[in-house]
């Protein structure tokens, strides 16, 4: 066990050397996971409030590396870089989002917006791993920043589309009138 508390440095306050892995967008959440649970084996029976501090910092790096979202916020923050979403959505991103709510408005069968919410799981997916391109082979964090903004707007369309699918499956109708 003594070899391997010298691999994690336990004082560290960045999440990624804290567990010592590579700080990389594209990392593996089974490797993150075993780190995690190593480091927890090795603090957990530390009881003073040191220790406390530690299990506790390390619940919070691990949630956070985990989620592909918050990690490529946090590789931003940690690079100095501006996390604020709004101001990182291109015109193309904007005009792509109210199309997909014009589309949503358009729907009036379980069936389509079937289709449409697939439609848009495959996007957000396409999205992530363009999130991962473009921090760990680009090192293009404002073009991050943007997908990720994208991203949560997709979600929010995503989450509309599920309450309307709720709505339509209770047997309330939709007319689209020209």
């Amino acid at each position: 066990m003594s070899g391997t508390k010298r691999t994690y440095n336990l004082t560290e306050k960045n999440y990624f050397k804290f567990f010592g892995i590579e700080a990389k967008q594209g990392m593996s959440v089974r490797s993150l996971t075993t780190h995690y649970k190593k480091v927890v084996a090795i603090i957990k029976d530390d009881t003073t409030f040191l220790g406390k501090d530690r299990i506790t910092f390390a619940e919070r790096a691990f949630n956070t590396l985990v989620d592909p979202l918050s990690r490529a916020k946090y590789i931003i923050e940690c690079a100095g870089e501006d996390t604020d979403m709004v101001d990182n959505l291109s015109a193309i991103d904007m005009s792509l989002l109210q199309q997909y709510e014009y589309n949503l408005s358009e729907i009036t069968s379980v069936a389509e917006i079937e289709e449409f919410i697939v439609d848009l799981k495959d996007q957000s997916q396409f999205i992530i791993d363009q999130i991962e391109l473009s921090i760990d082979s680009y090192k293009n964090y404002k073009s991050a920043m943007g997908l990720i903004s994208k991203f949560h707007s997709l979600s929010e369309i995503h989450s509309k589309a599920k309450d309307k699918k709720e709505k339509l499956q209770d047997g309330i109708k939709y007319v689209v009138f020209d």
